[in-house]
């Protein structure tokens, strides 16, 4: 008995002492340079037990102390470590490339760039702020195949157009969906996120990439990722930037001619000090009274020469300040930014202030996070940029527009005594303009989720994440009231015009709510590894609008509506719509070479809801699948795997079909409406729209078909991809004419079709070079895309959306159509043999793309030791603009460039041919034309064409350029540098110059015009309108400090 109670003993002691050998050892693998390696493989030498690193390089391991780990990843080379007595590992790969960076895709989960089957792009913090930029998406411009960031305008907004591969819908929505961390936010909240706080972004190119989304992602996805906490030590960085804006360039303009209108005998200009328009004598550098004689015999003497940059000084030299201080510690990040910009328009501010704030804590098998962010932005602008650009672009060449700012106390800058009586009804002069019409405003924009994770098994996740967005955003526009004096009615043309005071106020409130329910399950069997995820989420979003005021406020310097003379108008609208989907991805991953992905999407949408019609929920829902591929060669192929030249090759493809609900909130219902004249006194006068519905409507369908290659060589030195991409759209949606006898004029229809297609190459060459302590970085990206109209409705062959766009059957979308001169078929303008003078052609006249077919950026790294220099360029070409609103009205004015052509002497009109009087063309060499100066250029015959106003819209442009310089923190001496842990002093410019063919005299080809200061975001690109302020450069310097 004692012997086997002694066995007993040695027994359980025996496995005490196992025991206490065995213990969890916690670690995390990195690259030399300190970088997480996500989903690196941790395996027991000697056994099949191990584990992968999460997307942080993260492990936990059950060792003992003679255990030897062996760890690995794709294009890093493999090590064995001694686990030893450590309480935990720190294990460095020697990092052989970056291929295998985690990325962040749909739902926000972290997945390795091998396992995708289609085209993803990330950018990290430090390319996106290395400009200092404002806003995040100016950071993105010119640095991703397929992205189109394009700036539509001008001014203390900066607005942007936006869009991934072209487009997918005719009349609709083409511009991508925002991911941020990991919740789908409206587009327009990018402008509300501080660059700052982001750790990247990633770019979902296609549907195929955003499946899960359904709808929402149909134009890609731009994935952002903001920062989190510092586990390692408690970390407070400041920085501030200040940035200076000033125009880059204003219209070409005639600097002959000064002020006047009429000709004498010789057809030679007469001088009128005051005329607005340039049709006058040429300058000669004598005195000159400028304008009408004043109440107190007061006279404007000037000299009439050009003056160089009279027209660009009214302009201000801008100024932005942007001041940023974050603290990160452990799983706490928290942040505050403050910008102030002062705009180049005199007067104009916006001033935008945010906090965040993102905290992640795990408990066992718990994990629980949430992000909240405020942006409050408060702005002050001229509500009516028309009337003080034409007011600035028309101005004679011999006046300094400076020395007129000050209206309220100058006799000659006032509306009374400005030097001309014809900007009576534009805004009277340029600085009265800019401060007699004003908008106030003020947006509070919440952005917060929370997120809860519970690790069921090692095998088994379940995710739950709820999102709220809100918005209340408040403006107030207003219109000074003015009155001419007396003695103004005494001078010659007197103006009589006089302004009533306007205002209105305006309230919008923006609500948005998403949440995602969601399990994924990560299983291996063998050399296959399964994932598979099954999810719901649901989205209400809700608007509400109201604005009131009067146009009439009479004389009143109190510019409330209870001032008004007559009745206040009032508009409102509110809207509400759902979302529910449903929605599943399933993937294998065979020995890390080969992996297959399906996914599926449910989506049941209540715009397609008919009131007062019953449906089935089959009406309303429809299902979206999806299925990718790719294939590691270089891990397969025996000669790719040995090889010294090739380190990664990957074959890719996949095929998804999305579709995207072209119809805003309750689009079945004809609504009525107030009608002109109404209310009559007390009588009510209502009348309905003019468009008919369909009984029901379909999605507009996307096909997406993408395959694509990848591969390294020398040691991942270069990088390269390729994608070929087409998308079938097809039930698309559109407004098609009708005849007036139906009681409507316009049906909408689920009809068109047509196909986008496209090439996207990425080039990175890490290094370029490298010589000791110097490096130099090389991308380049390019993008050819191109599309067909194949279809739109039975017997309409083409359809204008706006702004001279045409969709035509059997060639791309959008073309411009056109007013033009009768041409011959070479394009030649066919005059008359005896006059000289061209002919108007009847019709209109299909020209070029309006957007651009060819897209292509550059970026350059160069670092040695603390200093570095960094330049990104790009390239957009294949397509045309125009800008006839502002190019007519330069030309009428006698102010713009071509208007002097030939010393406004008789000229051969250029690219001209005549009939010689057989019916054959011949080149025109000697036959002018008999109107000339004025005649012509003031005339129908010239200002009516609008070809006349149409330029390659190709550009290249230098989009950043940023020299920075670490600080050696050794140089503030011990006790400083104990508390300063780094510091950066940098210098950066953006759109430092702009290169445009020279038949672009009038403005930057990015710009769209809108309706007052709004830019226009739409489909009907390519045409430029004086709402559009001319384009800017900026300079800025920058100082951060660690702490």
């Amino acid at each position: 008995m004692r012997k086997i109670l002694s066995l007993i003993a040695v027994g359980m002691i025996c496995h005490v002492m196992t025991f206490a050998q065995t213990r969890s050892l916690p670690g995390q693998v990195r690259d030399s340079k300190g970088d997480p390696i996500p989903f690196a493989n941790i395996t027991i030498k000697g056994s099949s037990t191990g584990i992968s690193a999460d997307a942080n390089g993260d492990f936990k391991l059950d060792v003992k102390p003679d255990d030897v780990l062996i760890v690995s990843s794709t294009s890093f080379t493999s090590k064995e470590f001694k686990v030893g007595n450590a309480s935990s590992l720190i294990i460095t790969l020697e990092n052989t490339g970056s291929l295998q960076e985690v990325v962040v895709t749909a739902l926000g989960i972290n997945r390795q760039p091998k396992e995708l089957g289609y085209s993803i792009a990330k950018v990290k913090s430090t390319e996106l702020t290395q400009a200092k930029v404002v806003n995040l998406q100016n950071g993105l411009t010119g640095k991703v195949s397929g992205l189109n960031v394009s700036t539509t305008n001008n001014g203390v907004f900066a607005d942007t157009r936006i869009t991934l591969r072209g487009i997918r819908s005719l009349t609709g929505n083409n511009q991508p969906m925002l991911v941020l961390n990991g919740v789908p936010l409206a587009l327009g909240y990018l402008s509300s996120i501080n660059p700052n706080d982001v750790a990247d972004v990633t770019i979902l190119k296609s549907s195929s990439a955003t499946a899960v989304y359904g709808p929402d992602g149909v134009n890609g996805a731009i994935v952002v990722t903001t920062k989190k906490g510092n586990k390692s030590k408690p970390a407070v960085t400041v920085s501030h930037t200040t940035q200076l804006e000033n125009i880059a360039y204003l219209p070409k303009f005639q600097k002959q001619f000064g002020s006047g209108y009429s000709q004498n005998a010789y057809g030679n200009g007469i001088f009128d000090p005051i005329e607005q328009q340039s049709w006058g004598d040429a300058f000669d550098g004598s005195t000159r009274q400028m304008g009408q004689t004043g109440p107190d015999g007061q006279r404007l003497m000037l000299p009439y020469s050009y003056v160089k940059n009279g027209r660009k000084n009214f302009f201000n030299t801008g100024v932005t300040h942007q001041t940023d201080i974050s603290y990160s510690a452990g799983d706490f990040y928290i942040s505050a930014q403050n910008v102030s910009v002062n705009g180049v328009m005199p007067g104009d501010k916006n001033d935008r202030r945010a906090v965040s704030l993102r905290a992640d804590k795990e408990y066992g098998i718990f994990k629980a996070g949430f992000d909240l962010r405020y942006t409050q932005g408060q702005y002050d602008i001229t509500n009516n940029n028309q009337l003080v650009y034409y007011g600035v672009t028309s101005a004679p060449g011999q006046y300094d527009l400076s020395k007129f700012s000050d209206w309220r106390n100058d006799y000659f800058s006032s509306p009374d005594g400005y030097y001309t009586p014809y900007l009576d009804n534009n805004g009277k002069t340029p600085y009265f303009a800019k401060d007699n019409y004003r908008e106030t405003g003020r947006s509070d924009d919440i952005m917060g989720n929370v997120q809860l994770d519970m690790k069921a098994t090692s095998w088994l996740n379940f995710t739950y994440r709820v999102g709220l967005t809100f918005t209340n955003a408040d403006a107030v526009t207003r219109r000074g009231a003015f009155t001419y004096s007396p003695f103004t009615a005494t001078l010659r043309s007197a103006p009589n015009q006089n302004i009533t005071g306007a205002t209105s106020t305006s309230s919008t409130v923006n609500r948005r709510i998403n949440s995602e329910i969601f399990a994924t399950v990560s299983k291996s069997f063998g050399k296959v590894k399964l994932n598979a995820l099954l999810g719901q989420s649901y989205r209400e979003t809700s608007f509400r609008y109201l604005r009131n005021g009067s146009t009439n406020l009479g004389n009143a310097t109190l510019l409330s509506i209870q001032m008004r003379k007559g009745e206040p108008f009032v508009d409102v609208d509110n809207s509400t719509t759902r979302l529910e989907r449903y929605f599943t991805r399933l993937s294998f991953d065979y020995d890390n070479w080969a992996f297959l992905e399906a996914t599926g999407s449910y989506d049941i949408d209540s715009r397609l809801v008919k009131p007062g019609k019953d449906f089935k929920k089959n009406d309303i829902a429809f299902f979206y699948p999806g299925v990718s591929a790719s294939v590691l060669l270089s891990e397969i192929v025996p000669a790719l795997k040995s090889s010294n030249l090739f380190s990664y090759m990957k074959l890719r493809g996949a095929v998804s079909k999305t579709g995207n609900v072209n119809l805003p909130a309750y689009a079945f219902e004809n609504v009525f409406q107030r009608s002109t004249f109404f209310p009559y006194g007390d009588v009510l006068g209502f009348e309905t729209g003019n468009l008919t519905v369909a009984d029901s409507y379909k999605p507009e369908f996307v096909l997406n078909k993408e395959v694509g290659v990848e591969f390294s060589l020398l040691r991942n030195r270069i990088n390269f991809e390729a994608t070929y991409y087409h998308q079938d759209n097809t039930d698309q949606v559109i407004d098609v004419q009708m005849s007036n006898t139906t009681g409507y004029t316009v049906a909408r229809r689920n009809a068109a079709s047509f196909i986008n297609k496209g090439l996207e190459f990425d080039l990175r060459l890490t290094p370029l070079i490298q010589i000791n302590d110097v490096t130099i970085d090389l991308k380049a990206n390019y993008t050819h895309q191109s599309n067909k109209v194949t279809s739109l409705v039975d017997g309409v062959d083409e359809l204008g959306i706006g702004n001279s766009n045409y969709v035509i059957v059997g060639q791309s979308a959008y073309k411009f159509k056109l007013t033009d001169y009768v041409r011959d078929d070479l394009g030649r303008v066919i005059v008359d043999r005896n006059t000289g003078m061209p002919t108007q052609n009847p019709s209109l006249v299909t020209f070029g793309n309006t957007t651009p077919n060819d897209l292509l950026g550059l970026s350059l790294n160069v670092n040695w030791k603390g200093l570095s220099f960094s330049a990104v360029a790009d390239y957009r070409g294949g397509n045309q603009v125009l800008a006839d609103q502002l190019g007519s009205f330069l030309d009428d004015n006698g102010i713009s460039e071509r208007s002097a052509l030939n010393g406004r002497r008789p000229f051969v009109f250029p690219n001209s041919v005549y009939d010689d009087g057989t019916g054959k063309y011949v080149v025109n060499t000697d036959v002018y034309t008999t109107n000339f100066g004025r005649l012509f250029w003031n005339s129908d015959l010239n200002t009516a064409v609008e070809s006349n106003y149409l330029a390659s819209g190709a550009f290249w442009k230098l989009r950043e350029l940023a020299i920075n310089y670490e600080i050696p923190v050794k140089i503030f001496g011990s006790k400083i540098s104990r508390a300063i842990k780094g510091a950066n002093i940098g210098i950066s410019g953006r759109n430092l110059f702009t290169w445009v063919p020279k038949s672009n005299v009038w403005t930057d080809p990015e710009f769209q015009g809108g309706n007052g200061n709004a830019p226009y975001t739409g489909n009907a690109t390519g045409r430029s309108t004086a709402y559009n302020m001319p384009p800017t450069r900026i300079f800025g310097a920058n100082l951060t400090i660690r702490f």
